[in-house]
């Protein structure tokens, strides 16, 4: 007969044990931080990217909403450089950079005010990249750079909106457990 603690017992319904748990919060932990570090750096990439598409074209930049692109997109790169550092450094280590709560609500809080503004930057462009070839210009690469600095724009405020998601989800752990890391099933008081 299986031990309670065993993997088999957990299987057939039997009760883990307190090691066993605390493990198994840890690794939770250890891959969602993981994957906020992805996000991190597809963020970075893609504002990164973007911000090199929409500074490359001098014509492009004679236009308010391609400056705002570059100057959102150059923020977010920063910010995101950070969080990558900072989610490199919990995923080596298993601490937050900052104190825990400080941290959770930073990150939370920063996701949503430049995911905001890399939307807004990305949609003002995007107005003016649909008009790009009718100013009698005729267009070309300067619309098709236009164009690939847009997308990009929009990618890297998907790969932020989705690391708000993750960062809101261990904010609502945390305000929920005390703990960043997800609570396993079997520790629920209900």
């Amino acid at each position: 007969m299986p031990s309670s603690s065993s993997p088999a017992a957990a299987r057939n319904g039997g009760e883990l044990s307190a090691a066993g748990e605390g493990g198994r919060k840890k690794a939770a932990g250890r891959r969602l931080a993981g994957v906020m570090l992805l996000l991190r750096l597809a963020s970075l990439c893609f504002a990164v990217a973007a911000a090199a598409f929409a500074s490359t074209d001098g014509a492009a930049l004679r236009a308010a909403p391609f400056r705002f692109l570059l100057a959102a997109n150059a923020i977010v790169a920063v910010y995101s450089a950070f969080e990558v550092a900072a989610a490199a450094w919990e995923v080596a280590g298993g601490a937050t950079l900052l104190p825990e709560a400080m941290q959770l609500w930073f990150d939370f809080g920063h996701d949503q005010g430049f995911g905001y503004m890399a939307l807004a930057a990305a949609a003002a462009a995007a107005r003016e990249a649909a008009t790009c070839g009718s100013h009698g210009g005729g267009g070309g690469t300067a619309c098709v750079q236009g164009d690939i600095a847009v997308g990009l724009g929009f990618a890297g405020f998907a790969a932020v909106a989705a690391a708000a998601v993750a960062s809101g989800y261990r904010l609502a752990c945390f305000l929920a457990t005390g703990s960043r890391s997800p609570a396993s099933p079997s520790s629920s008081p209900y």
